[in-house]
């Protein structure tokens, strides 16, 4: 009696392995090209970007809706998207696997005619898993297309049980209490027509408080935020408000002392201008909202919609003691900006000392 155990069969004779392998081109085409990266400041904030990063969460006549809408394609004809499956038996983790929803594109894990949840039996998922290993695509693409107009019918259906799922009435009532219920006015800004709404309720209030301002950001940023009210600035006065004392090039003008006189060109005013704080912020949270970069526009975009053209307001970003970089000759660090001076060692307080000015008009 031997104890020699027995060898396993050879990989190819296992119908499973077959099964789960593809090749590159076949994962390309069934796997949506890498989106550039959303900075990790912000988290998706609307449905569109939570279907790029997180399809799984969706059912099908969902991720249609979205897709639908974000192609430019006619609401009530899903078939109209590109609708594929995968060639695999392996448990999928959602109903829908990838999208690509400017493209009207969607990877499908539970529906169609081949694949785990494919209504076809399962040895034609095998025939197509061979084919992809020849480098061929035409059978799957051909059963794709097959399957698109059942596909769009459990779509369909799916939507018919949805009464709510027309959103555009509300998106119309909610634009117009923000003041952006016109075409002209919508798109004019670096934030998602989905973000303006969703902050309709403190956008269309009419007492400006500071603490909605704060809620407002802390939930487009999930950063800590603070309002510091009455910083005060610095108010240009035209030229005809400014004093002027009896010469031969004109006449005197608010000249009397103690009344109407001021020295200069401007003039200091508590209730001027108002500092939005946010940190203490890691290095790359803090470069990330950096004046030019998107987060920087979306952030203060949103807060010029809130307080109005009247009222003045700066951006101060603390960073971490931690992170705060060593002064070095050499470094790529930006002057005035990513840059401190100073001792080598650990500083013992974050560094508050970055305070920007928007200049961007809505």
């Amino acid at each position: 009696m031997s104890d020699a155990k027995p060898e396993p069969p050879p990989a190819e004779t296992l119908d499973v392995t077959a099964l789960s392998v593809a090749t590159p081109e076949a994962v390309a085409e069934s796997r949506p090209p890498p989106e550039p990266a959303l900075s990790p400041l912000l988290a998706p904030t609307t449905p569109l970007d939570r279907l790029k990063r997180e399809p799984a969460r969706f059912d099908i006549d969902q991720a249609t809706a979205i897709a639908l809408r974000t192609a430019g394609l006619p609401v009530d004809e899903p078939e109209a998207l590109v609708l594929r499956t995968t060639a695999r038996l392996a448990m999928p983790a959602g109903a829908v696997l990838a999208a690509r929803p400017e493209q009207g594109e969607l990877t499908l894990g539970s529906f169609g005619l081949v694949g785990a949840g494919g209504v076809l039996p399962r040895h034609h998922t095998t025939q197509v898993a061979a084919e992809q290993r020849k480098r061929s695509l035409a059978l799957h693409v051909f059963l794709d297309m097959l399957g698109r107009r059942v596909t769009g019918l459990h779509s369909k259906a799916g939507a018919k049980y949805r009464p709510t799922r027309n959103p555009e009435p509300a998106a119309r009532v909610l634009a117009a209490t923000i003041g952006m219920g016109t075409p002209n006015l919508q798109g004019r800004t670096h934030i998602p027509q989905a973000a303006l709404l969703y902050h309709a309720g403190n956008l269309a209030a009419r007492t400006r408080s500071a603490e909605r301002l704060r809620a407002m950001l802390e939930a487009e940023t999930g950063r800590p935020v603070e309002i510091e009210e009455f910083a005060g600035g610095f108010i240009r006065l035209p030229e005809e408000e400014r004093t002027r004392m009896p010469s031969g090039r004109g006449a005197p003008q608010h000249c009397v002392l103690g009344v109407s006189t001021t020295a200069g060109a401007q003039v200091w005013d508590p209730q001027a201008r108002l500092i939005i704080r946010f940190g203490p912020l890691d290095r790359t949270s803090f470069d990330s909202l950096l004046p030019g970069t998107p987060n920087w526009l979306r952030v203060t975009q949103l807060a010029r919609l809130f307080v109005g053209p009247d009222t003045a307001f700066a951006v101060n970003l603390v960073l971490r003691a931690e992170d705060v970089p060593a002064g070095a000759l050499g470094s790529t660090s930006r002057l005035g900006w990513t840059s401190w001076a100073g001792s080598s060692k650990p500083r013992r307080g974050h560094a508050r000392d970055a305070v920007f000015e928007p200049r961007e008009v809505v």
